[in-house]
């Protein structure tokens, strides 16, 4: 038994040596055909390099021994300098250099939507920038730190839970890895020449790194290459090159046997690494770049990033864990409107960014490679991923999300893997220069803004066809040509309604009347909408007044309650009926301004685009586009048509109106937050203007914002409207900094404030500007609109704008002050504080004693209003046809030194002057005087 046994334990030992030769026979076989392709790779390289020396230089070509049967990978050039360890496309200086193809467009497949998307045209070969890839011999063999095996498949376990953190079904637009297909396909799409090859051998198929790290830096080559070096022997980071800013950084890294990369610019790089960064994402890679100064932990980063998860650009700021602030403002002068917000997000380093393979990073990275400023990179990025496209500048409409905190932060932070570089200082627009690290420190005073006043950015867009004239020379707002336009191509937008499909879609039974409603009134997919409930209908009859001037054909009034859909009936309005209530239940303007998220979320649903309005606004032209009849009328052409083209953009998902009144507070500048932080700050966008187009992400952005509406008691729909814009992504979570769900990834375009323009703007400013505004001549800038949003007198205001704007009256403006009331309101109702003070200012007036004379000399009574009775006396006393009152002169420090007299009678007060008709003469023996009652500033005529 013991014998049997033995023999049963040898066949089980001969059989298990057969299985284990097999299978070792079947490793030593894959292993010669990894390495005989390796080989066919670098002889294919090889070739390339020889063959273009030969041919160029007369020279022999090289010989190269690849990797052999027995592992590794080495390749050995004839020698170690920089002419021959090409591993790549390096030219000698004068060679003559090939031209390259523009990149093939390709069609990616986004889940339900098929997306074409054109990339743009990266960098060029020159002679005045020699382009090329380069890679030592030994780099994959060769000696590294004595953690770098270790650290090289280290995972720092980043995320808490999900390593990945969810997309949250966010959607990007993703570049093919074309780098790993064999084949001309990527050939043609590369802009180095080596490229495709290169990345293969750095990123092989069954390798672990997610991207190619970049490092760049300034100029100094050897602290940057150090990093580099750093890189790979200390975190085991294979996929390296430095970016070789010219020849010298080439030849330098060359010397010190280290990678490189070397783009190509028609002319001087402005940035380099993002031009390399371009050139490297559009064959389908992700790109980290790592700028010099940056403190590499251990683990490797190359392995650590995230996976793709929703976002086009990931990077870190220069404090954890904020992700944006509203910033409130006082300006006591406004009164009723003194508080205003604004919003700051903190800048982006630039020395830390992760780049997806995507479209829209392939359009950022070659704009900001190739087009260079005076603007600091943190600046630049951070402007170009957070801050709103307007006017001609344009936004290329890629995502941001925070990189995960635990690995990857600002600098001296504690990171596991990755700590930026010190970023650039702030430097506020009020000349305040603040260090990042300075956190004991306040942020700068949020209301130094409040003195801004720059204007000729948005001027120089309404005065592009010449000067403010006569007749209708009112501006240009039209949207900027398309050939005018700079910075990186827009995202395509995403719509809901494919357009060349049917319209409207989506129409069920909850939305069949809204569809049909839509489809009778929509131009171009297009319409505009204001929520209304009946405790408003005065204004919106008097925002209708406007729409029909203007001629608005495609607007929709969506009535809250039965009385206004009637009232909508009875007009002949196009309305669509939606019940909808508030969460407090209340129905003021600002309960009713909350619900217009859950309407939105319906229009968009069936396809049409939205151009949100208040009713507090009076609009003036057609913001898609049409003809209106010039006001005021022309005498020699009373029928005269003006044709407005379109001022809606259509580049971007959400184009809102700003609260902003100059170029600084609309479009964006430094600001230094708390501890002295980098912030981009602008002013709110009003949600009470705004243009949604029918898109995926902003029928994402309003079902956010309806939700938070409907559970928040205490938000204001335009600080949630604003957040939802401005927020930034975090990493651990799928949510944004509200803590709610991912938001939506809008782009964003502001409006310009001299044509969508609410009435801080207005009366404040624009009036005063003689290059838009002249009251005593009629000439006056048009804009598209005006928002009654910083005054409590709203529908006052608006039936002044109309009879200025529509009806042609000339300066009726003039009577608002640009605070609360009326212009002459505090002059108007000031009096002599003491009857001595009186008596004496009635000496000193010549105005009063005109008065006094003129009735001594007819010794009747004059006429107020026509109306005869109207008699002033001695020592203030008055007679009027409405019973006795008093009369006197008003200080005239009150009134800048003028001579005015004030009339009190029947509980109204009025301020009186000259009329221009007695400054014209007094031929008739009569004296002319005008009355302006400070109530609401009507004016009557005076006759003595």
């Amino acid at each position: 038994m013991q014998r049997q046994r033995g023999r049963s334990r040898l066949r089980a030992l001969v059989r298990f040596l057969l299985i284990l030769g097999f299978v070792v026979w079947i490793v030593h076989s894959l292993l010669v055909q990894h390495n005989k392709k390796q080989r066919a790779l670098v002889d294919r390289l090889v070739d390339r390099v020889d063959n273009r020396d030969a041919g160029l230089r007369g020279a022999a070509p090289r010989r190269s021994a690849l990797p052999g049967d027995e592992g590794g990978f080495e390749v050995d050039f004839s020698d170690n300098t920089h002419d021959d360890n090409n591993y790549g496309n390096e030219e000698e200086p004068g060679s003559t250099l090939r031209s390259l193809e523009p990149p093939e467009p390709s069609s990616v497949e986004l889940r339900d939507v098929t997306v074409r998307e054109e990339l743009p045209r990266v960098s060029r070969r020159n002679e005045a920038n020699r382009g090329g890839v380069w890679i030592p011999r030994d780099w994959g063999t060769r000696e590294r730190g004595k953690n770098a095996e270790k650290n090289a498949e280290a995972d720092a376990e980043c995320f808490p839970e999900d390593r990945d953190a969810d997309s949250g079904d966010r959607v990007v637009n993703p570049i093919e890895p074309l780098y790993r297909k064999a084949g001309s396909g990527c050939n043609k799409r590369e802009t180095i020449p080596g490229l495709c090859d290169v990345l293969n051998v750095l990123l092989p198929s069954d390798g672990i790194e997610r991207a190619v790290m970049l490092v760049f830096g300034g100029e100094k080559h050897q602290d940057t290459i150090a990093l580099a070096l750093a890189a790979a022997d200390k975190t085991g980071a294979r996929a390296v090159l430095f970016v070789a800013s010219d020849g010298d950084a080439a030849a330098t890294a060359a010397k010190e046997n280290v990678p490189y990369i070397q783009p190509d610019c028609d002319g001087p790089c402005g940035r380099p690494e993002y031009v390399a960064a371009a050139a490297i994402l559009s064959i389908g890679s992700d790109v980290l770049l790592i700028g010099r100064g940056v403190e590499l932990r251990g683990p490797n980063p190359l392995i650590n990033i995230p996976g793709l998860r929703g976002a086009d650009v990931e990077g870190v700021t220069y404090r954890e864990g904020m992700f944006g602030d509203v910033v409130g403002m006082s300006d006591p002068a406004m009164g009723w409107s003194a508080y205003s917000q604004s919003m700051a997000v903190p800048n982006i380093l630039s020395s830390l960014v992760l780049l997806r393979a995507t479209g829209e990073s392939i359009r950022l990275a070659v704009w900001l490679g190739e087009h260079w400023d005076d603007i600091d990179t943190d600046i630049a990025l951070t402007d170009e991923l957070l801050m709103p496209a307007h006017d001609a500048r344009q936004r290329s409409g890629a995502t941001f999300r925070l990189l995960p905190p635990k690995c990857f932060r600002h600098h001296k932070s504690g990171a596991a893997i990755v700590e930026a570089a010190v970023g650039f200082p702030v430097k506020s627009r009020h000349g305040d220069e603040k260090s990042m690290f300075s956190f004991g420190t306040r942020a700068e005073d949020p209301n130094k803004i409040l003195s801004s006043e720059t204007f000729d950015a948005a001027r120089s867009v309404v005065l592009r066809d010449g000067p403010i004239g006569a007749e209708d020379d009112d501006g240009n707002c039209a949207a900027v040509d398309m050939h005018d336009r700079v910075g990186p191509e827009p995202r395509a937008l995403r719509y809901i309604a494919a357009p060349d499909g049917d319209f409207p879609v989506n129409c069920d039974s909850d939305l069949s009347q809204l569809c049909k409603i839509v489809g009778r009134v929509a131009v171009k997919r297009q319409v505009l909408a204001a929520v209304s409930n009946s405790n408003i209908l005065y204004m919106l009859g008097l925002f209708l007044d406007g729409v029909a001037a203007a001629n608005i054909t495609n607007t929709i009034v969506v009535a809250l309650d039965q009385k206004t859909a009637d009232w909508c009936k009875e007009r002949g309005a196009p309305y669509y009926h939606r019940e909808l209530k508030s969460l407090t239940g209340a129905t003021d303007n600002h309960a009713t301004s909350g619900l217009k998220f859950r309407v939105l979320h319906e229009f968009l649903s069936v396809g049409v685009s939205v151009l949100l309005s208040d009713v507090d606004v009076v609009w003036m032209r057609n913001p898609f586009g049409g003809s209106r009849l010039v006001v005021p009328t022309i005498e020699s052409d009373p029928d005269r048509v003006h044709v407005d083209a379109p001022a809606i953009y259509g580049d971007s998902d959400v184009e809102g109106m700003t609260d902003g009144w100059d170029d600084v507070s609309a479009y964006g500048f430094a600001y230094a937050g708390a501890g002295g932080t980098p912030m981009r700050r602008l002013a709110a966008r009003n949600s009470g203007l705004f243009y949604l187009a029918a898109t995926k992400e902003s029928l994402r952005m309003v079902s956010r914002l309806a939700e938070r509406m409907a559970t928040e008691r205490n938000t204001w729909d335009q600080t949630a409207y604003n957040e939802e814009q401005v927020w930034m992504w975090t990493s651990e979570a799928r949510t944004a900094g509200n803590r709610r769900s991912v938001p939506a990834g809008v782009s964003q375009r502001v409006m310009n404030y001299a044509c969508f323009q609410n009435t801080k703007y207005m009366f404040r400013y624009m009036r005063y500007d003689p290059e838009l505004y002249d009251g005593a001549s009629g000439r006056s800038l048009r804009p598209i609109s005006v928002h009654v949003n910083y005054h409590p007198e709203k529908p006052q205001r608006m039936v002044t704008l109309i009879e200025q704007y529509l009806k042609g009256e000339r300066d009726a403006i003039s009577k608002w002050n640009w605070g609360e009331g009326m212009a002459f309101a505090k002059p108007c109702l000031a009096r002599p504080k003491i009857s001595k003070e009186g008596d004496a200012l009635m000496e000193e007036s010549e105005l009063a004693r005109q008065i006094l004379e003129r009735m001594s000399v007819s010794g009747e009574p004059g006429t107020w209003a026509g109306i005869k009775g109207f008699a002033p006396g001695e020592r203030g006393a008055l007679v009027t046809p409405w019973g006795d009152g008093k009369w006197g002169v008003i200080p005239p420090k009150e009134v800048d030194g003028d001579d005015r007299i004030f009339v009190d009678f029947s509980g109204a007060k009025h301020m009186v002057q000259n009329s221009d008709h007695d400054r014209n003469g007094r031929s008739s023996g009569e004296l002319h005087l005008i009355s302006t009652r400070c109530t609401d500033g009507e004016k009557v005529d005076i006759v003595l």
